[in-house]
């Protein structure tokens, strides 16, 4: 593509700028967004988009393109959305928000275009004086969900950045972006749309699941439980299935455990006081049933368990302890 002399001074002076201050808000974002779970790119325009965008005639000074530096940041849901933009807005001077509110669109209920939030906003000066150059530059922040990131990502070409038009391809980008904006919809209303009558159910595992996690709760102080409950208690249903045990039985064979030794030590977690309960309980008979072709649940040994003799010499088992007894 043909650039003019004076088109391209314009790109070199505003391409300097930009690239300091991509380096500069990368070092400051970056990483308080990583911190966070969430993913950060950017990038500096380069000539050929840089004329293409000028010779749109929307641009009055092209040495000040408003996104000639622009980085985005993804975070997993719609709910976060707000967050990332106080993250923003804390360190940068806020100067349009595209849209100005969140509940205003000028898009038809048939529409779905490109609508992701974009931030424009410009680099304050610094307290050290630091590259006083960039003070007031601006750049487009833009802020998506995951879902929204692998759409652009995927179709972008297609709609964008193209040597010809397609519109059974541009139809099916936007059916693609209609299911997704439907889908984040779900997402983000998860906690309402479970009380709906189409889905509110559960299955004997959800209701094994939750009858395990009352208990562990009642019976473990909470803050000695994991942040992963869930996976605590499914650990707990395979040891109790291995001893065909009911899931109402679990607290009541922890109590007499708890009996048996005298207290609930805190050097064991909740998955190798259940397996040593599980071993010495009076009524579980565990060897017996563990011991069942039918069985195919593998135990783990940690230091600090009570195991009898008959563990060591079963071929489903995962033995973590330090030192050993011989079988």
């Amino acid at each position: 593509m043909k650039v003019s002399k004076t088109l391209r001074e314009k790109f070199d002076a505003a391409q300097h700028l930009n690239q300091l201050l991509a380096a500069e808000v990368k070092d400051y974002i970056q990483g308080r967004v990583e911190a966070l779970g969430w993913f950060y790119t950017s990038r500096v325009k380069e000539l050929e988009s840089f004329a293409l965008k000028v010779e749109t005639g929307r641009v009055d000074k092209p040495e000040e393109m408003e996104d000639f530096f622009g980085c985005t940041i993804i975070v997993p849901t719609a709910g976060k959305i707000e967050e990332a933009e106080r993250l923003v807005c804390g360190q940068y001077k806020l100067i349009e928000r595209r849209p100005q509110e969140d509940e205003i669109t000028s898009k038809i209920a048939s529409d779905f275009r490109f609508d992701d939030l974009r931030l424009y906003v410009s680099r304050k000066p610094l307290a050290s004086g630091k590259l006083p150059e960039l003070d007031g530059v601006t750049f487009e922040v833009q802020i998506k969900t995951i879902l929204q990131h692998a759409w652009s990502i995927a179709t972008h070409d297609l709609i964008y950045k193209t040597d010809t038009v397609s519109w059974p391809k541009e139809r099916i980008a936007f059916q693609i972006k209609a299911m997704l904006e439907h889908a984040e919809i779900a997402i983000a209303e998860a906690e309402r749309l479970a009380d709906s009558s189409g889905v509110a159910k559960k299955n004997q595992r959800t209701a094994d699941i939750l009858k395990i996690l009352e208990q562990i709760s009642a019976i473990w102080p909470q803050d000695t439980l994991p942040r992963n409950r869930k996976r605590l208690a499914e650990s707990i249903i395979d040891l109790l299935r291995a001893g065909d045990v009911e899931t109402s039985q679990f607290k009541e064979i922890i109590e007499s455990e708890k009996r048996r030794v005298g207290l609930l030590p805190n050097n064991l977690s909740q998955y190798s006081f259940t397996l040593q309960a599980l071993f010495y309980s009076s009524t579980v008979g565990f060897q017996l049933k563990f011991s069942r072709k039918s069985v195919r649940t593998t135990i783990v040994l940690q230091d600090g368990m009570e195991v009898p003799d008959w563990v060591n010499s079963s071929s489903r088992v995962i033995d973590l302890r330090s030192s050993v007894p011989p079988p």
